[in-house]
């Protein structure tokens, strides 16, 4: 099973309520040594510094359109930032010394940075997308589910602020006439104040979760699996059909970012003949598997229905790859095989799961297939299967998401080529015409990609329904799939609506927003003026006002 963002969070919100604990049930009268004073700090200084960069990334998101007051983003974020500096002011205090809760600390401090890696690791070097969640991440809807777990967060983390200012060892420096225990908790009550304020707006007018599939986010993948080999195990072959699936969606959402994409006309017909075959394939190993993986009848019957959206799916993505041979064909701009290797290393798989080791696509479905009891073995068999049968039409989505947009792209840049005289608009000559058909070749139109685009259209939303029968059906058999709530919130986050001009558009826009906008910084209060000072500039004025009414 992935690791995913949630579990990042939650195992960091566990370890600054240990420290917090630690830190109570220390003793108030026994002060804490320079050494230990100082490694809480430090770590401490540490995971303020790690929530302050989620409110740079995601606050200007949050108050958008109708989210988390701006005023409450900007009120966390400057106090974060404040309260951090003074722990890093307070971490120099001393030689760090070994402490309980300073190992916590520690250990929330490296969650935290898992988590932003996690995170991070859906956009490139220069924002562009690396997975098919990155759009996602660009969201009004993440932003605010980011925002409000780290709120949560530093509330808790400014708690341990405030108990390590209590046990601050006595020290005779004093700064604007306040004490280090002073100064920790007036930042920590601030941020208090806008985690409740972000809070009540979040549960009025009745509790929301901003985005509930975050917390099933993964880590981008990637690098794809390893290529199928004789003898594979079928928990490790199912495993790796998933991870090679999760690969081929993130690099169509990569060959869409791009304005010249590599992927050619063949390997998008081929990769959906591929996907007709896997939805297919999935579908009679739901219908041959379906006694044993649940013997309630409402579970049945929702597992039949599964089967029924896979073989629709099935159909609408052989008439998309049927699309492709009506005389289109481009060149390829680089040397790319895995595209097509990975969709049919994940037939291969699930092919083997349902039939014997020895099938291959050429197989057909001529092969009678494997007793049912051969196949699911132990519950995580069935796991397994599920997980793998909701992945298919989850990466179907996905490919028919993007590639009416890789094909808008191939035209726009004049790499989609078309041999079909009907659209030639330079007219075709008797001796261009042989036995097998025509030989000119010249730039396709944005028109001859429209029955492209609308076959995607139709199979996006057929592997669509596919998902959703498929994770209702995994949730009747007592298997749910936190992938599933993650894709479900994405899909109805992003909204595609199979115009790829449009789709294009709107997610260049959110990515866009997201790398140019950063919180506002809170104007912090000036610093008071000395009393000789004000004097001074109290007769100064007052000698002026007494020049003008001279005048």
């Amino acid at each position: 099973m992935d690791v995913t963002w949630g579990d990042f969070i939650t195992l960091a919100a566990s370890r600054l309520e240990y420290a917090l604990a630690a830190l109570t049930l220390a003793d108030a009268e026994s002060r804490s040594t320079p050494g230990q004073h100082a490694a809480r700090s430090g770590a401490l200084a540490d995971v303020f510094q790690l929530l302050h960069r989620n409110t740079d990334r995601f606050g200007p998101h949050a108050p958008d359109p109708l989210g988390i007051a701006e005023g409450d983003v900007s009120r966390l974020h400057s106090n974060m930032d404040i309260l951090g500096r003074l722990l890093r002011d307070e971490s120099f205090y001393a030689w760090s010394e070994p402490d309980p809760a300073a190992s916590h600390l520690t250990d929330a401090v490296r969650f935290l940075r898992l988590a932003g890696d996690l995170l991070a690791s859906h956009h490139g070097p220069d924002g562009e997308a690396r997975s098919p969640y990155a759009a996602y991440l660009d969201s009004g809807g993440v932003a605010r589910h980011v925002i409000a777990e780290t709120a949560e967060l530093a509330s808790v983390a400014g708690r341990v602020a405030v108990r390590i200012g209590q046990l601050c060892p006595p020290d005779r420096r004093v700064v604007r006439s306040h004490t280090v225990a002073y100064r920790l908790r007036e930042r920590a009550v601030l941020i208090e104040q806008a985690t409740i304020g972000i809070h009540r707006q979040l549960s009025s007018p009745r509790p929301s979760v901003p985005a509930p599939g975050l917390l099933h986010l993964p880590a981008a993948a990637t690098v794809p699996p390893s290529p199928v080999r004789p003898g594979e195990p079928q928990g490790e072959a199912l495993r790796a059909a998933g991870a090679g699936l999760e690969w081929l969606a993130a690099h169509a959402a990569q060959q869409a970012s791009r304005n010249l994409p590599d992927a050619t006309a063949a390997e998008l017909s081929i990769a959906s003949d591929h996907s007709a075959v896997a939805h297919l394939l999935t579908a009679r190993l739901i219908a041959h598997t379906r006694d044993l993986l649940s013997a309630d009848p409402v579970a049945r019957g929702l597992l039949d229905t599964a089967g029924g959206a896979l073989r629709t799916a099935a159909q609408a993505w052989q008439q998309a790859a049927a699309g492709w041979k009506s005389g289109l064909g481009s060149a390829p701009a680089t040397v790319n095989p895995r595209f097509v290797r990975e969709a049919e290393f994940a037939v291969v798989r699930i092919g083997r799961t349902l039939f014997s080791s020895g099938w291959t696509p050429r197989d057909g479905g001529r092969r009678t297939p494997r007793a049912a009891d051969e196949i699911i073995r132990a519950p995580a068999d069935t796991s397994h299967l599920l997980a793998v049968v909701h992945a298919v039409p989850a990466a179907g989505q996905v490919l028919a998401e993007h590639v009416p947009r890789i094909a808008e792209a191939l035209v726009r840049r004049g790499a989609l080529l078309s041999s079909d005289p009907a659209h030639n608009p330079r007219g075709s000559a008797p001796s261009d015409q042989i036995k097998d058909g025509w030989t000119r070749w010249y730039p396709a139109s944005p028109e001859q990609i429209r029955e492209v685009t609308e076959a995607y259209n139709r199979a996006r939303q057929a592997s669509a329904a596919a998902q959703t029968a498929t994770a209702r059906a995994a949730e009747a058999v007592g298997h749910p799939l936190g992938r599933a709530v993650l894709d479900a919130d994405r899909r109805n986050t992003l909204g595609f609506t199979g115009d790829p001009s449009y789709d294009t558009r709107r997610v260049q826009a959110a990515a866009a927003r997201a790398r140019s906008t950063r919180v506002p910084a809170r104007p912090l209060e000036p610093a008071r003026m000395p009393a000789n000072r004000a004097a001074e500039l109290a007769r100064e004025v007052a000698s002026v006002q007494a020049h003008r009414r001279t005048r």
